[in-house]
């Protein structure tokens, strides 16, 4: 009885698991976009008694599509020649202030890197020896450059298990390197899931 407890007790959370934590990480990223939308309604909107029951499920649709409508608007905004002024202005004014300044261009290097469809940043996955020669790791692909002797090197995110926020930042010769098919999603699920999604064949073999 002890042993089908503990058997369907864990086959129920691996299962609703993963379901929980994404519908958690979606409704944190609603809350922050759709918070200030919905905390000017709540302020505006007159407290009926019959609207309230329904009221924070109204403030929160209205602070969603007000966030929607301002999303738009600035990009409508900052597209014109105008806009682009007024945010250089802006922007020069947060990259005057410390510590600051440092958090803001690492975020929109982060995020220009992502948007970006002329860069390959995560879209190429390889194999590399670290931490040490004979041990690999798998590695996603942000960018490259060349030192001055013209050897070309990867830029390389390297994700920590279970948790692929975090991770180290590599630069590593193109010839240190195994380039593999592997998506970066793929990637990632394997990451996360400490290896047990790997596929049955890798490509370490082809080290001659």
């Amino acid at each position: 009885m002890n042993k089908n407890f503990k058997y369907y007790f864990f086959v129920g959370l691996f299962s609703i698991l993963p379901m929980a934590a994404t519908i958690w990480l979606i409704n944190w990223i609603l809350n922050i976009f759709v918070g200030p939308g919905q905390s000017i309604i709540n302020n505006i909107l007159p407290d009926f008694n019959w609207i309230a029951p329904i009221k924070p499920y109204v403030t929160w649709l209205i602070g969603f599509i007000l966030t929607i409508l301002f999303v738009l608007l600035s990009g409508y905004i900052i597209s014109s020649v105008f806009g682009r002024y007024l945010f250089s202005k802006l922007e020069s004014i947060i990259l005057q202030i410390p510590i600051v300044n440092t958090l803001y261009q690492t975020i929109k290097g982060i995020t220009e890197s992502i948007s970006s469809t002329n860069k390959q940043a995560f879209s190429k996955v390889v194999l590399i020896e670290y931490p040490k020669e004979g041990i690999w790791t798998i590695a996603l692909v942000t960018g490259d450059s060349k030192n001055k002797a013209g050897i070309k090197f990867y830029h390389l995110y390297l994700p920590t298990t279970p948790n692929p926020t975090s991770g180290f930042m590599l630069y590593i010769p193109v010839d240190k390197v195994i380039e593999t098919d592997m998506t970066s999603e793929e990637a990632i699920k394997i990451i996360i899931s400490g290896g047990s999604m790997s596929p049955d064949v890798n490509d370490i073999n082809q080290v001659s």
